[in-house]
């Protein structure tokens, strides 16, 4: 099966990072320090050494930085400059399934579904498992029907008739036409009549402030070099880190051996540059990661399409094993997706010194598929005429593997998983199957702390004057169904804020 399964070596380093993180993201506010190693260091903001000059500087030009340059503009601000890191716009949203929540929304009260604020937030917390910010969370949940109307009147955004269900029970779910893409032609139209201008393939790099500890301006890497851009505010909206695992183990040590799939500009850029100037993060160890093939992911630059297992872990005998041949966990607790299965699942790699765990099922049960169920790059599983043979090929305990499934077939016999209170339904049966796997990020839920007027806040809880966020930069308060929505209000809500600080 190719070269040896051993766990990516970046686990030390992880820790390393995350002492790093500790003593300089999680410090109050340092007025006028200039951080990082940029051509600016050592310059003061106030030097008038500014390569361009804006009101706002939006960094990032998904959802919530479109929706902030909305909202602004509104509200007066003469100035609104974009930078994105990537050579398009739209970031996460534009590859989303164009699904946003709401209630009582004006779709909503044509149709007659009502829903209520207490439903919603039920909904979303009990979803989330509580581990969102209840004051952040509150906000999210109030405005999400009034954010879908604004999308609707102010933004043009085509929705269709439908309301589903999906992340039931409720039927709360809007559905744009075209989906992601919907909302890029309508955000984009909409700027372009306001005259937001937008700099592409330009990286926010630093956060530059004043003497007194307000934002001055930033310092970003664009294809003519690093520029200077001087600012009265800064809205940081450059979506989460979800395509940077080094990261994500650094914030999260428990994260090491993961790898990245998530969309390929959300690698962490404003979280490291606010960290850098004193601000906090808060959930970092909150993210959706998915189950994929540990040797197509690490052999052979899996995507999250290719290394696709999700046949294989939806049959209905799949066990999880470690390294020594015995069962870990409930498979089915929560969902491939949940924090409640993919932390045993991490804890097992790190225990094993591995940088997967193993899937184990029956021929028989692959069949039953008619197909559907096959192993990505061609590959074949790993396989065993028994038991014994079946470990062989997988390096693990043979006497413990055997034990392990007989244990199983018990449990199937008995009509209950007493060990791990599961109620499995189907013997495995040889010959046996086996595939390695490793929990991917997809989603980050954790960044930038901010108070509820979208400001970014220190460890002490003091704002950064000028400074704010928004979408998935600092999603503490969002999970499932409620992405978009979080993303578009504290869009909205950074926007307001930024215009009547740069008013006063």
């Amino acid at each position: 099966m190719g070269k040896e399964l051993t766990r990516r070596n970046f686990i030390g380093a992880a820790a390393l990072g995350a002492a790093a993180m500790a003593a300089g993201g999680l410090a109050a506010c340092s007025p006028g320090e200039s951080s990082g190693d940029s051509s600016s260091a050592g310059q003061s903001p106030d030097s008038g050494t500014w390569d361009m000059s804006t009101d706002l500087l939006i960094c990032g030009s998904g959802g919530a930085g479109m929706a902030c340059a909305i909202e602004a503009k509104d509200n007066g601000v003469e100035n609104v400059l974009i930078i994105e890191k990537r050579s398009n716009v739209g970031g996460t949203t534009t590859t989303s399934q164009g699904m946003i929540a709401g209630f009582d929304t004006q779709i909503q009260k044509k149709q007659d579904i009502k829903l209520t604020y207490d439903e919603m937030y039920a909904n979303l917390m009990n979803n989330a498992t509580y581990h969102l910010d209840p004051a952040l969370t509150k906000i999210t949940v109030e405005r999400c029907g009034e954010i879908i109307d604004w999308l609707i009147d102010r933004v043009q955004v085509p929705f269709t008739e439908d309301v589903a269900v999906y992340y039931g029970p409720l039927q709360m779910m809007h559905i744009v036409e075209e989906g992601g893409a919907g909302f890029a032609q309508a955000f984009g139209a909409r700027l372009d009549e306001l005259g937001v201008e937008t700099e592409k393939e330009t990286k926010l790099v630093e956060i530059l402030l004043d003497t007194e500890g307000r934002v001055a301006g930033a310092v970003a890497e664009g294809k003519k070099g690093t520029v200077r851009i001087q600012a009265k505010a800064i809205m940081i909206a450059t979506g989460g880190y979800a395509y940077n695992p080094e990261l994500a183990a650094r914030l999260d040590p428990e994260k090491a051996g993961t790898f990245g799939i998530g969309y390929l500009g959300s690698e962490g850029d404003g979280l490291i540059a606010a960290s850098n100037a004193g601000a906090a993060t808060s959930h970092t160890n909150d993210m959706m990661c998915v189950l994929k093939d540990y040797v197509i992911m690490s052999e052979h630059e899996g995507t999250s399409a290719s290394a696709n297992v999700n046949g294989f872990t939806l049959l209905p005998n799949v066990i999880f094993v470690g390294a020594e041949g015995k069962r870990f966990t409930n498979e089915g607790d929560g969902g491939f997706m949940s924090q409640n299965f993919n932390g045993p699942v991490f804890d097992q790699m790190h225990r094993d010194n591995k940088g997967f765990v193993w899937q184990v099922s029956d021929e028989a049960a692959i069949t039953a598929t008619d197909g559907k169920t096959k192993r990505g790059e061609g590959l074949e599983y790993i396989k065993g005429a028994d038991a014994a043979e079946l470990a062989a090929n997988m390096g693990v305990d043979a006497e413990n593997l055997a034990a392990t499934i007989d244990a199983y077939n018990a449990a199937v016999d008995a009509g209950f998983d007493a060990e791990f209170g599961r109620l499995p339904t189907v013997k495995l049966v040889p010959p046996f199957v086996a595939l390695p796997v490793v929990p991917c990020e997809i989603i980050t839920y954790g960044g930038i702390a901010r108070n509820e007027n979208g400001e970014v806040i220190c460890a002490d809880g003091t704002p950064i004057p000028g400074l704010y966020v928004g979408g998935e930069a600092s999603c503490n308060s969002a999970y499932m169904g409620f992405t978009l929505s979080n993303c578009f209000t504290w869009g909205r809500i950074g926007g307001k804020s930024a215009s009547d600080y740069i008013a006063s």
